[in-house]
């Protein structure tokens, strides 16, 4: 279970940055010249200019959003787990009250797949911790 979990973690980040990637190729050339290093970023996001704005969305939706550590979080429990590691139960409890407070707050997204991917993976985790302890009686 925590080797699927890992796997489909790495697959949702992997469509969120393409499925949300898409406005990428028309905003990098800007974000290459720093236009988002301004100081019109510390404005309000209504006072900003629409161009900024819209540009920043696309940043924090893609290169910046949760999807990349998503990503390398995935990818570091699969590698713990080909290897023979411990991981900690907490990174899969931690993830779920992430991803289900998310799910309240925007429920038409990927959390609530974030959630039941984090879901699955605390309670494989739990499972290698309850195996680990029988094992050692």
């Amino acid at each position: 279970m925590v080797r699927w979990s890992a796997v489909a973690l790495i697959v949702l980040a992997v469509v969120h940055l393409l499925v949300l990637g898409i406005d990428v190729p028309a905003e990098l050339p800007k974000w290459l010249e720093f236009s988002l290093w301004t100081l019109d970023h510390w404005q309000p996001l209504r006072a900003q200019p629409l161009d900024l704005a819209l540009s920043s969305g696309v940043f924090w939706a893609t290169a910046g959003s949760f999807a990349v550590p998503l990503l390398i979080l995935g990818s570091l429990l699969l590698w713990l787990d080909r290897r023979g590691d411990p991981i900690p139960a907490f990174v899969g409890w931690t993830l779920a009250g992430w991803t289900a407070l998310m799910t309240l707050l925007m429920p038409p997204s990927g959390f609530p797949l974030g959630l039941l991917i984090a879901l699955c993976l605390a309670v494989g985790l739990e499972r290698r911790k309850t195996q680990a302890k029988i094992s050692k009686m």
